[in-house]
């Protein structure tokens, strides 16, 4: 692929900060000493073409500049869905910070992760009364009229059985759901290797259940997610990727540090974002097509929402296809 044929990305992951206060069982971000965090210069280099971006962490509501850091992004993308990721255990100042960042955008999301109800949750995250606290910020962002929230599951064979919970929790809620399974990384998770092998007949009864009470709900949305959740479930069970996705391409991911991988699972640096003046410098760069290249030649499966997300958009005829079959006759994962 030569480089003037190179497409802009329209999806990202980026980690403001690896500051965290969590401790969970899945992740070890929160052992990192010398984490740097990205300044407000480093996004106004971020492409315009961005359509969805993940603002993560470590614990995202660590960072001090993240009101300025929405503020930013939302200029440099005009077009920009925006997505903040967080584990709620701060629920004053996350109510505090949300006040400045809706005056600023005010459809912007928060996920907040919930890993099974009560007990189960603080075991996951590591975090004593974390899931009273995690809750205490939702019900806080929605007396500030939030309406674009989710509770966002992450599988292990541990809370596995906790997924139809929390799911009719989000239900409850009247918000949304989403959920991913967690994977290991070199770069991401402050390099945690998973053994994450769930029970697979528990795995069929938890995610069939949710996939068909999505496809029964009159939202295209949740009839989305529910084709996501059919793709985890082969990915999972069968180590299949039903559909092929674009990272280093269509998405990126960005660490604190300013290194930019074609995804949180795919270890080949394209480059640095301080290093460059302009995205379009870094993403023709050499080191940028060299990762794309191992992406295709050495690259491992991956199924999250965020690179699946853009497959979604490539393959619109084939998701639709499975929706409507699937509303009439009800999915039966095999």
């Amino acid at each position: 692929m030569s480089n003037n044929k190179i497409t802009l990305p329209i999806d990202c992951v980026i980690a403001v900060t690896y500051k965290c206060n969590s401790r969970c069982v899945m992740c070890d971000i929160w052992k990192i000493k010398d984490a740097s965090d990205l300044n407000l210069t480093d996004f106004t280099k971020l492409p315009s073409t961005l359509l969805d971006v993940n603002l993560s962490g470590g614990e995202t509501f660590m960072h001090v500049d993240l009101p300025a850091i929405v503020s930013v992004v939302q200029k440099q993308c005009p077009r920009v869905r925006i997505v903040i990721s967080s584990n709620g255990f701060m629920p004053d100042l996350i109510e505090k910070k949300m006040q400045e960042i809706l005056k600023i955008k005010s459809d912007i999301g928060i996920a907040i992760s919930i890993d099974g109800i009560g007990e189960m949750h603080d075991k996951i995250r590591g975090i004593p009364g974390g899931y009273d606290k995690a809750m205490d910020t939702v019900k806080r962002l929605q007396k500030l009229g939030m309406t674009n929230l989710r509770l966002s599951f992450t599988i292990l064979p541990e809370n596995l059985k906790h997924l139809k919970l929390v799911y009719e929790e989000s239900r409850k809620l009247g918000i949304q759901f989403t959920y991913t399974f967690a994977q290991s990384s070199d770069i991401y998770f402050g390099g945690k290797k998973m053994d994450n092998h769930p029970d697979l007949i528990s795995l069929k009864d938890q995610v069939g259940y949710v996939i068909n009470r999505e496809l029964h709900r009159l939202k295209p949305k949740s009839w989305v997610r529910a084709y996501f959740a059919y793709g985890l479930y082969q990915f999972v069970s069968k180590e299949k990727q039903i559909l092929s996705n674009d990272p280093g391409s269509r998405f990126f991911f960005l660490d604190p540090k300013g290194d930019v991988y074609p995804s949180v699972v795919h270890n080949f640096k394209m480059g640095n974002i301080k290093d460059y003046k302009t995205w379009e410098e870094l993403w023709q760069s050499n080191e940028a097509e060299t990762a794309r290249t191992n992406v295709k030649t050495k690259g491992q499966p991956v199924w999250m929402i965020c690179t699946a997300r853009t497959a979604l958009k490539k393959h619109p005829v084939k998701v639709g296809l499975w929706i409507l079959k699937n509303m009439i006759t009800g999915v039966k994962l095999k």
